[in-house]
């Protein structure tokens, strides 16, 4: 079994490991590398080494070639032309199609040319021929099966939208990263393509697709900045769900188990990655930014361009999404964890969702004050009656026992309280909000029989979160140096 290292000293007795994915944001400019490799020949590409971070060459060759990608594969790996055509077929018919129809616009206008849609588009900006390149390589993520089972399934590089060769620090003229000039994704084929594992490695195809036309998208748009880190992963959480068709069942059943006592605590996507002393708590971050984009399409009615309405939006933070809802980001943040205290509310529930509504349930916690940082909630029991009025960005919501009504007036009559941080930066501080003090049980239960969660199977993470990696520090700056971005008005 593999395990991330961090984690197994953690986790003894937990048979788990993670699918690493690793996303656009892999910019960090505070160091350089020694030595420039050696420019590339023919069949050769750049890629990471995900232990220590440095680059090296992989030699591949091109195996096949379908209508909208071609297929490398480094030498040694053992794709067969079979698998590799399979691949090939599959993204053609299927994890392209089904990505473009949410996430892209047709027919895309810039500069005086005319693009099918975005992957056009980005083919474009690196001089290619509208086909995707994907390279099948053994990424050095340090598996193998003794005991080390955890592995990056794959990954996209913003770095290769620059010209081919050595990425350098305009300050230092130190070489941080290289460039294949491509429009491109990398698959890990050790253990991603294994028969087992193809279907996971196929959502990962469309969960890296979407973070390529999030970030061509902002090049074609000219936002001024990239979108905020859980915006990009609640849309890629949603490009997973629509090439499965099906909820992901690990992470509702993290969100509502919650092992780690972290989202009871408040913890969800709003702030990325901000409890790192705990580190199962990204999986948080995963589960709940699923959750949340999944109930904002429910509340939408499932809207055709739901998601191509917030990807193509101006906006590149929360009001991406309170602008395609309608509704202010208190609002929303409200409604949404009153639903997932009452999943089957007809109103502010996941409608028509049978699935979510019979897994999902919160823990409400014991305390008189609790600190929480933007977009942050928790719940507690009334007992009677509680009053509080609202103070800074802490808001108050109640939910009394036999009614669906949200009531934000106190007091708040007896059932639960929700207290939650209502800040719309999140880069804001941490603020105190009051609880009942009301002690609750303790009991999980799903469906009305109590359930211990099963670490076993895999959890897709990005790369840069096992890296630590800051997203909004560093891929803005090598952003701005790719393109021009509006002026802030």
């Amino acid at each position: 079994m593999k395990k991330f290292s961090l984690l197994s000293l953690l986790l003894p007795l937990a048979a788990i490991f993670f699918v690493l994915a690793s996303c656009v944001d892999q910019f960090n400019f505070n160091e350089g590398h020694e030595k420039d490799l050696e420019p590339l020949g023919e069949n050769q590409f750049y890629a990471q080494n995900m232990i220590n971070e440095k680059y090296y060459v992989v030699t591949a060759e091109k195996i096949c070639e379908g209508e909208t990608c071609v297929i490398w594969a480094e030498l040694g790996s053992g794709v067969s032309q079979a698998l590799a055509e399979e691949i090939a077929a599959e993204y053609d018919q299927h994890i392209r199609p089904n990505t473009i129809e949410v996430f892209s616009k047709k027919d895309i206008k810039k500069e005086g040319n005319h693009f099918d849609d975005i992957l056009d588009y980005a083919s474009w900006l690196v001089g290619g021929d509208g086909k995707l390149t994907i390279l099948l390589l053994d990424i050095q993520d340090g598996f193998n099966t003794q005991g080390n089972e955890s592995y990056v399934a794959g990954y996209f590089f913003a770095g290769n939208f620059f010209e081919k060769g050595p990425i350098k620090n305009s300050v230092t003229g130190k070489t941080m990263y290289y460039s294949n000039a491509r429009d491109m994704i990398y698959i890990g084929v050790n253990p991603g393509l294994h028969p087992d594992l193809l279907e996971q490695t196929y959502s990962t195809f469309a969960h890296e697709l979407q973070h390529l036309i999030n970030f061509t998208t902002s090049i074609w748009l000219g936002r001024k900045n990239l979108m905020d880190t859980w915006v990009d992963e609640g849309l890629s959480s949603q490009a997973e769900y629509f090439y499965l068709g099906k909820n992901p069942a690990k992470k509702c059943e993290w969100f509502s188990e919650d092992i780690n006592g972290t989202i009871a605590k408040g913890n969800n996507f709003f702030v990325w990655d901000n409890y790192k002393s705990e580190p199962l708590a990204i999986l948080d971050e995963y589960a709940t930014v699923y959750l949340f984009f999944r109930w904002l399409y429910l509340q939408a009615n499932e809207r055709a361009l739901f998601f191509l309405d917030i990807e193509t939006s101006q906006h590149y933070d929360y009001e991406a999404v309170t602008s395609v809802m309608g509704s202010n980001w208190e609002t929303l943040l409200g409604r949404w964890f009153a639903a997932n205290y009452a999943p089957d509310d007809d109103d502010y529930g996941y409608i028509g969702d049978d699935y979510l509504q019979g897994v999902i349930t919160v823990n409400p916690i014991a305390g008189s004050s609790v600190v929480l940082y933007p977009g942050e909630g928790v719940y507690s029991v009334i007992s009677g009656s509680f009053s509080r009025s609202s103070a800074g960005f802490i808001r108050y919501a109640g939910i009394a026992d036999n009614s669906s009504t949200i009531n934000t007036s106190s007091p708040y009559n007896k059932g639960v309280l929700i207290t939650f941080n209502a800040n719309t930066s999140n880069k804001g501080s941490r603020e105190t909000g009051y609880l009942t003090g009301v002690s609750p049980s303790i009991v999980r239960s799903i469906a009305g029989e109590t359930r211990t969660m099963q670490l076993t199977g895999s959890y897709i993470l990005d790369a840069r979160d096992v890296l630590g990696r800051n997203r909004e520090k560093d891929i803005s700056g090598v952003f701005r140096m790719l393109y021009p971005l509006k002026a802030e008005k």
